[in-house]
């Protein structure tokens, strides 16, 4: 009886073995030289003043760099700040997920229970939030920088407007509200509850607010009317959907991570995403097999695109091209490189 035994259990671990041994690849290989290669040629040849991230080995990515000109103020670099603008979106849309995994809220909860002040509160959920269909709109800008997110959110509360029709449309109020909502469930600051949950665990010391950061530390863009002030001003007051600046290595880390390595969360956000006109939920379009998001602010712009079954994946951050070229370049990108 024991030998069957031994027996058994010998052929059990062979087949465990065997299966374990020969799964898919779930990360993706690295990016060769001739494609790295092609990638820079792509940034040259479209006079893009920026870099591109794609895969290497792990979590890592590769950096390809091109340069228009060489002022050292307006390099873009891996390790340096960058306004992240609506690629902000799928952190407070992660953070929705995890609340909701935690159960301290869920995708029907009503705005009302959180903002009982906002007209039709009661008639809209989390998840018309999640996917722009909340019918709230906000196109207004302060005149100088918000300071703190105590005036955030009441700039957010006096300038929001509600037309009652939930359709699709894009705007940054929905995530501004998840922002304000994450932190009354967290007790904290949004920002404090980032840093806590996503930051630090993965060490991503290039994850700062407004507030935090230096001229300098940010590459300046190359659009000439663009200054500083109307930087400041909008990023003041995309709080939650473009508030926080980023180095492109630590948004990738946090993409790859939090994203890409929770196929529960990509799999729920797809679910959702179907139901609905347009293809978006939780910060980011996905449809078949790919996650992607575009970021935009006055001067800068930026985007990734990722297969989020394999984990190939590429963003694009730039200071000298407008949205209506980095629509078209991360159209480039999802087909002649993700294929």
């Amino acid at each position: 009886m024991k030998k069957v035994n031994l027996y058994l259990f010998l052929i059990l671990s062979s087949f465990i073995l065997f299966f374990v041994f020969t799964q898919p690849k779930i990360n993706a290989d690295s990016v060769d030289k001739q494609t790295q290669d092609q990638l820079y040629d792509y940034l040259k040849s479209h006079h893009i003043n920026g870099l591109i991230l794609v895969n290497n080995k792990g979590s890592q990515p590769v950096t390809i760099t091109h340069n228009e000109n060489a002022n050292k103020s307006q390099l873009v670099k891996a390790n340096r700040l960058f306004p992240t603008a609506s690629l902000q979106k799928i952190i407070t849309g992660t953070a929705i997920y995890q609340l909701k995994q935690e159960k301290k809220l869920t995708y029907d909860t009503s705005l009302y229970k959180y903002f009982p002040q906002i007209d039709g509160s009661q008639d809209i959920t989390i998840r018309e939030l999640m996917n722009h269909t909340s019918g709230l709109v906000n196109n207004d800008r302060p005149l100088t920088p918000l300071r703190g997110q105590k005036q955030q959110i009441a700039y957010m509360l006096d300038h929001l407007k509600n037309d009652h029709v939930h359709t699709w449309d894009y705007q940054d109020v929905d995530y501004e509200l998840l922002a304000a909502i994450i932190s009354k469930q967290a007790h904290s600051s949004y920002n404090a509850y980032i840093q806590r949950k996503y930051a630090k665990p993965l060490h991503l010391r290039q994850i700062k607010d407004l507030s935090e950061i230096d001229k300098k530390n940010v590459p300046q863009t190359m659009d000439s009317t663009v200054d500083w002030h109307r930087v400041t001003v909008t990023t003041s007051s995309d709080f939650g959907a473009g508030n926080l600046f980023i180095s492109p290595n630590n948004y990738w880390k946090f993409v790859y991570n939090y994203v890409l390595k929770n196929p529960q969360m990509v799999t729920e956000f797809y679910q959702e995403a179907q139901k609905q006109e347009v293809a978006y939920f939780g910060g980011a379009y996905i449809d078949s097999e790919i996650i992607r998001a575009n970021g935009s602010i006055p001067g800068y712009n930026a985007c990734f695109i990722a297969n989020y079954k394999t984990k190939k994946m590429i963003m694009l951050f730039s200071n000298n091209i407008d949205y209506l070229t980095l629509k078209s370049a991360s159209d480039d990108l999802l087909h002649n490189y993700m294929n």
